[in-house]
């Protein structure tokens, strides 16, 4: 039987990669049984781990049936399972072998199958017995199959990726203390498992490590591999788009943000490509088309995970050094020469704290790369509460979906990404078309008189005592109707 590194080898070379220690090494830790956090630079080529991975489910192996790789964003999902459908057709195999799977669209109902493709919201609700594709039956008291998924995570290798996006609020946040909770709970199965980020942190790492210190022994791997590139850093007051003359791409940290600046690139004779979360599934991946080529992207921080594409200019607005980083990473990624210019923090999204201690050390550094993440700490604060509930449920025997459902009427979500409300365009009520919404969105649209939609119909609707998104599951509407505009997304 092959070794997991074997595999590594014939899929660097079926897709033409130079092969990495850092994942070699990964690899042989996965058959050590040790749970690994990787952490290599952007444009690493990281996620050839899980082509590795998906060619060892499908050929043998002795440590793990399947594999499930899981992302932060549901707008990265079906990009990556292209890619692993592409290559999986390359090594022989039919695409049907990968699925993708999220709160929305589900192919791979209970992650059967060989590569599974998911977000964080999906992973944590199958893994604490609310099965995504039963979801309206657990919440409703009536039975799930939820041991199914449980059993396929318990026979797999789970791979989190871009995991500084699993938590990036402070506070005591949920989607840390989701990922913590799943991380024991797959320690003490002994289910392998992979952290991969180019950014993660030092109080970060140790808090997994300490959380982790009694059900599994985590490992480092750290790759100081480096693409030749001279990327030069600056501080600017302004962006003047009449100055543009190369590929350049702007990062705002809002979709207000975003979408201002789109509206001035457009005043100044330009044709940018606008993306950001409020697009519907079947634009978003257009869009991601689009980018490709365009010679001007104007985004929110989504671009910051998954999408593989490099710019010669970046201006980006001030936030923490993980964001930074990762999104100076879209700069002469495959080498060369770029410039990246820092402009002004608004104000919203991140902790003030957090960016002007990020911004000291860009000056002092005069660079912004992976280096640096040494010299960056903030605090982390998990919901002992959560926490401690999330272990009883996945440790209980005779704790099934209904306390599950019970938890969740409690908290509203589990995740920081958990939008069960849907927005929909007039015309479409597709899950191609659908926009997820926070609860917050969905209450000021139906403050504005925005209508619920069931079955495709406009429908009056009531408040109730529970939150707005387990509320409408229990009624059986399926999302609100949302004005929609093809070129800046939902009007909201």
């Amino acid at each position: 039987m092959s070794s997991l590194v074997d595999y590594y080898g014939e899929a660097c070379k079926l897709q033409g990669f130079e092969p990495r220690k850092g994942i070699e090494e990964t690899l042989s830790k996965i058959e050590e049984g040790k749970a690994v956090i990787l952490t290599a630079p952007t444009g690493y080529g990281k996620t050839s781990l899980t082509y590795a991975l998906g060619l060892a489910s499908l050929r043998g192996n002795g440590h793990f049936d399947r594999v499930i790789h899981v992302l932060p964003l549901r707008s990265i999902v079906q990009d990556l399972t292209s890619k692993l459908e592409n290559f999986m057709r390359l090594a022989g195999y039919s695409n049907t072998v990968v699925g993708a799977y999220d709160m929305d669209f589900h192919d791979t109902p209970y992650f059967l199958r060989k590569v599974n493709v998911t977000t964080l919201d999906s992973f944590v609700l199958n893994m604490f017995k609310l099965p995504v594709s039963e979801i309206t039956r657990g919440m409703k008291g009536m039975g799930t199959h939820y041991e199914v998924p449980r059993g396929a995570i318990y026979s797999s290798v789970v791979v989190f990726d871009e995991f500084h996006l699993f938590s990036d609020d402070g506070g005591k946040d949920k989607s840390l203390t989701s990922v913590i909770a799943s991380l024991r709970g797959l320690g003490a199965m002994q289910v392998p498992f992979v952290i991969m980020t180019a950014t993660l942190p030092g109080s970060l790492r140790d808090l997994i490590k300490e959380e982790l210190e009694d059900v599994v022994e985590v490992v480092e791997v750290k790759d100081n591999f480096k693409i030749e590139r001279d990327v030069s850093v600056d501080f600017v007051d302004e962006l003047d788009f009449n100055k543009l003359d190369r590929r350049t791409l702007v990062v705002m940290n809002t979709r207000k943000g975003a979408i201002t600046a789109y509206q001035e690139a457009k005043k100044a004779g330009l044709s940018p490509v606008l993306i950001h979360s409020k697009f519907s599934a079947m634009d978003r991946r257009r869009k991601v088309d689009e980018i490709k080529n365009a010679k001007l992207v104007i985004s929110t921080q989504v671009i910051e995970a998954g999408i593989d594409v490099s710019f010669d200019v970046l201006y980006t607005e001030a936030a923490p050094l993980p964001n930074l980083v990762q999104r100076a990473g879209r700069v002469a990624r495959y080498g060369g020469q770029g410039e990246v210019h820092i402009l002004p923090f608004s104000g919203h999204v991140y902790d003030r704290n957090d960016v002007e201690t990020s911004l000291e050390i860009v000056r002092r550094e005069g660079k912004l790369d992976s280096s640096l993440m040494s010299s960056f700490n903030t605090s982390y604060i998990l919901n002992s509460d959560l926490l401690f509930s999330l272990n009883i449920l996945d440790e209980g025997p005779f704790f099934s979906s209904e306390a599950t459902a019970k938890l969740l009427k409690k908290e509203c979500s589990i995740t920081r990404e958990t939008s069960l409300i849907m927005g929909f365009p007039q015309g479409c009520r597709s899950s191609a078309c659908g926009i997820p919404l926070t609860e917050d969105e969905a209450k000021d649209l139906l403050e504005r008189g925005a209508k619920p939609l069931r079955d495709g119909e406009l429908v009056d609707w009531k408040p109730g005592n529970l939150c707005l998104s387990i509320d409408f599951m229990l009624k059986g509407i399926d999302g609100i109707s949302v004005d929609y505009n093809q070129e800046v997304g939902a009007i909201l």
